[in-house]
C-alpha cells in the first residue's frame, strides 16, 4: 500500500516537474526577446507639439515614514508647471513626533500640503482615495515615500498622457537604489528587476499596454473616480485597478526609458513579509477580476495574455514549492518503504546527477533575474550574489509567497506589514535631537 502511495506521489512530481520545466524554458524564452528587443527599442517620444501640461496632483501616501519627506523635495524640484502641479502628503501616521516633522516641512514648502483621516483603515488605498477627495489634478501621479523622482520626472511621464487623452495611465519603470546593500536585497532587486526590464517592457511591444506598479504611476482622475476609486483594503490595488480598467479595454502605457529610484526592503523579515502581501494581493485580485477581463469583449486577447503572462511568476513559484513538497514526501515515503523497493524522484533520473538536471531545466526564472540584472547594471560580482541569494533566501521565500497564495484562495484575511527603509533610518537619525 505504501508502495503505491509512494509511487502516485513520485507521478505527482513529475507533472509538477515538467510543468515547471515548460515554464521555466517560458521565462527564458522572454528574456532572450526582452534582451533583443532592447537593442531595437524606439527613441522616447518628445512632448506633442501644441498639447496643453495636464493638471497633476501628486499624492504621497505614508504612515509613520519621515522618507515621505525626501519625496516630497523632488516633487518640488519638478521642471513642471507650478500652477499645474499640487503636491499632497497623506499622513496616516499614529507617531506624534512623525507628525510633527512632516508638519514643520509643509510650513517651510507651502506648495505641498497635509492630510489626515486619523487612521490607517483600508491601508493605503484608504489613503488613497482619501487624498482623492483633495485632488484637484485631473491625473493623479502616486509615489510612495520610499521613491525618489528626478526633475524630469513628470514631464516625461505625462507626455504619454497629453497625446493620447483616452489612456488609462502611464507606469515608470522602477530602478532600485539599494540592490547591492545586502543579498536580501538583492534577492529583492532580482524581483523587480525581471518584471521591470522582462516582463512589462515585452508587455508594452506585444500588448501595446502595461500595469500599473503601485508607484511612479500616472493615473486618470475622472476614470478613477468612475469605477469608485481604489479598492478599499486591497493589498495591490495597482493590480486590482489594472484588471478593472483592462476589462473596459482601456490602455495602460509603460515608459522603460523613464525610471523612478526606490528602495526594496533590506532585511529577509521585511522581504518575505512584502512578497507574501503581494502574492496574496496579486492573487485576491485575479480572484475578484480575472474572470471578468478574461470573458471581457472590449479586452483583446493580446492583453489578456499579457495579464497571464505578469501574473505568471506567482504560478511559477506555485510549481517549485509543489516540487519541493512532493520530492521531500516521495523520499520520506521512499524511506519508510524500504528503500530499496521504491526510485529516487526525479524528472529525468534520481540521485544527485537527476536533482542537478532537474535543477538546470527548471531554474528558468533564475536565469531570468540574472540578466535582468545586467540590464540594470549589475556587475558579475553582483550577478554572482544574486544566485547565492536565489539560493538561499529565495529558497524560504517560495514558502512566505506560497502561504501568501494560500491564504488568499482560502479568503482568510492578510494584514498589511509596516517595512523598514534606509529613507526613514536616515530622516530619523537627522531629526533627532543632538
Amino acid at each position: 500500500m505504501l508502495v503505491e502511495f509512494h509511487q502516485g506521489i513520485e507521478w505527482l512530481f513529475g507533472v509538477a516537474m515538467g510543468a515547471t520545466f515548460a515554464l521555466s524554458w517560458v521565462y527564458c524564452i522572454l528574456t532572450v526577446a526582452a534582451i533583443v528587443f532592447r537593442r531595437h527599442r524606439p527613441a522616447e517620444p518628445a512632448w506633442p507639439a501644441g498639447a496643453e501640461h495636464p493638471r497633476v496632483t501628486v499624492q504621497i501616501p505614508t504612515y509613520n515614514e519621515l522618507a515621505a519627506l525626501n519625496c516630497a523635495r523632488c516633487c518640488l524640484d519638478f521642471d513642471y508647471p507650478a500652477d499645474k502641479l499640487q503636491i499632497l502628503i497623506g499622513d496616516d501616521s499614529n507617531r506624534p513626533e512623525i507628525s510633527r516633522e512632516i508638519d514643520m516641512f509643509v510650513a517651510a514648502n507651502s506648495r505641498v500640503q497635509v492630510c489626515r483621516r486619523g487612521s490607517n483603515a483600508g491601508y493605503k488605498p484608504g489613503n488613497l482615495n482619501h487624498l482623492l477627495a483633495q485632488t484637484t489634478g485631473d491625473y493623479v501621479l502616486i509615489l510612495d515615500s520610499d521613491f525618489l523622482p528626478e526633475t524630469d520626472f513628470l514631464r516625461r511621464l505625462a507626455a504619454p498622457a497629453a497625446r493620447d487623452p483616452s489612456l488609462a495611465g502611464v507606469q515608470a519603470s522602477w530602478r532600485v537604489a539599494n540592490a547591492r546593500q545586502n543579498y536580501s536585497t538583492l534577492m529583492g532587486a532580482g524581483i523587480i528587476n525581471v518584471i521591470h526590464v522582462v516582463i512589462l517592457p515585452l508587455l508594452r511591444r506585444l500588448a501595446k499596454t502595461g500595469m500599473f506598479c503601485g508607484s511612479a504611476e500616472l493615473v486618470r482622475k475622472d476614470l478613477l473616480t468612475a469605477k469608485g476609486g481604489w479598492t478599499v483594503g486591497a493589498l495591490t490595488e495597482d493590480v486590482d485597478y489594472s484588471l478593472r480598467v483592462l476589462a473596459d479595454g482601456r490602455r495602460i502605457e509603460f515608459l522603460e526609458d523613464l525610471s523612478c529610484s526606490c528602495e526594496t526592503p533590506h532585511t529577509p523579515k521585511d522581504l518575505f513579509r512584502q512578497q507574501m502581501r503581494w502574492a496574496y494581493g496579486v492573487m485576491r485580485a485575479l480572484m475578484t477580476h480575472g474572470g471578468k477581463l478574461l470573458v471581457s469583449r472590449p479586452a483583446r486577447k493580446r492583453t489578456k495574455t499579457a495579464v497571464v503572462c505578469f501574473c505568471g511568476g506567482y504560478l511559477m513559484v506555485a510549481l517549485m514549492l509543489a516540487t519541493t513538497i512532493l520530492g521531500a514526501l516521495s523520499v520520506a515515503i521512499g524511506w519508510l518503504a524500504g528503500g530499496a523497493a521504491v526510485s529516487d524522484p526525479g524528472f529525468l533520473g534520481g540521485g544527485l546527477g537527476g536533482s542537478m538536471v532537474n535543477f538546470l531545466l527548471t531554474c528558468g526564472m533564475l536565469v531570468s533575474s540574472v540578466c535582468a540584472g545586467f540590464m540594470s547594471g549589475f556587475g558579475t560580482r553582483s550577478a554572482q550574489k544574486l544566485v547565492v541569494a536565489s539560493l538561499s533566501i529565495g529558497f524560504v521565500l517560495l514558502f512566505f509567497v506560497g502561504k501568501g497564495l494560500l491564504k488568499a484562495m482560502l479568503g482568510l484575511p492578510m494584514h498589511w506589514f509596516m517595512l523598514k527603509k534606509n529613507g526613514n533610518e536616515r530622516m530619523l537619525t537627522t531629526a533627532m535631537p543632538t
